[in-house]
């Protein structure tokens, strides 16, 4: 009688861990609105790494500008040439 009671209850476990349920089994469709949103998403996000880019590019010239611009400021300037006399 345990025996029997002790499968019944194990097979009780286990079986429906076997079986897939039937909803895990597809995924919903998914609608026109939130494809819509989704599409719009991830224009959003591609429009903020082309920011981040842009703005990225403008800070290293902005950066090698100066850098130049401070070379040309210490640069060494030549003695003028000195008479001979």
């Amino acid at each position: 009688m345990r025996l029997a009671l002790a499968a019944a209850m194990v097979s009780s476990l286990l079986l429906p861990l076997a079986v897939p349920a039937e909803a895990q089994t597809r995924l919903p469709r998914v609608s026109p609105a939130e494809r819509k949103t989704k599409t719009i998403n991830r224009q959003i996000q591609q429009d903020q790494r082309l920011l981040r880019l842009e703005e990225r590019i403008q800070m290293e010239n902005n950066q090698i500008r100066q850098s130049i611009e401070r070379d040309r400021l210490f640069a060494p300037r030549p003695l003028p040439p000195m008479p001979r006399g």
